[in-house]
């Protein structure tokens, strides 16, 4: 693995094992250095990190209740692949969710919660300058997640981590060839209104960059069964 391809995240002084070893797995699902679907075994992660598979476990059982990982009886962890279905809902989350949040933090923010974001937004930018897709899409979600925090509601900053980490998968699986991605100024459309207190402006903002997100990816594709009677008749010379 050369340089460039390396998971973007640092260890924090005094973390616990599990903990870095979650941060390092979980921020190579996020930019998508892993794949949905793919295999995550106990065995060959242990050997990466140098502990025991009973450590790795524990990890991966944490990556599932985040909604990350599925772990299946006799077939082991594996990077989810969330369902069409399930990328419709957790964009009507997000919604519904950061609109409060956003308002939230428009109503009460402080001018260290502000250079706070400005900060994240002027790296995102450098990132995107740069061409690197893997550190914009983790600036991204430290943007909201730290405007999620910044709300002073511990319950709906944890919804909204998830809400993020899922809509990374939704991309990775369902993004349309070509999309432009959203601008940084649409984030810094937001923090204007809230260092201005303006509530309805952030909300408005926080609507239109959701729905941009949101357009990028195509959710109308079908992830049910597949009739292969229908879809071979004509190579078969039969009628459909």
């Amino acid at each position: 693995m050369n340089a460039d391809s390396r998971v973007p995240f640092k260890f924090k002084l005094g973390q616990r094992t599990d903990e870095r070893i979650h941060s390092a797995i979980y921020a190579a699902i996020v930019t998508h250095q892993l794949r949905p679907a793919t295999a995550l075994q106990e065995t060959a992660l242990a050997e990466a990190f140098g502990v025991s598979r009973t450590i790795i476990r524990k990890v991966l059982q944490r990556l599932e209740h985040e909604k990350l990982v599925v772990i299946l009886p006799n077939k082991g962890a594996r990077v989810a692949r969330p369902t069409t279905d399930e990328g419709r809902q957790v964009f009507e989350a997000r919604h519904a969710i950061e609109s409060e949040l956003v308002r939230l933090v428009a109503r009460k923010h402080d001018e260290r919660g502000v250079q706070q974001l400005r900060s994240i937004v002027a790296e995102e930018t450098k990132a995107q300058a740069a061409n690197d897709k893997r550190r914009r899409v983790q600036l991204s979600g430290d943007f909201h997640s730290t405007l999620a925090e910044l709300a002073g509601n511990s319950v709906l900053a944890g919804f909204v981590q998830e809400l993020v980490s899922r809509t990374s998968l939704i991309i990775a699986l369902y993004e349309v060839p070509g999309t432009v991605p959203c601008s940084c100024d649409e984030h810094t459309g937001i923090i204007d209104a809230i260092a201005s207190s303006n509530e309805a402006l952030a909300i408005e903002r926080m609507s239109h960059h959701l729905k941009h997100v949101e357009s990028q990816v195509d959710l109308s594709q079908s992830t049910g069964g597949v009739d292969f009677m229908s879809l071979f008749s004509s190579a078969l010379g039969k009628r459909a």
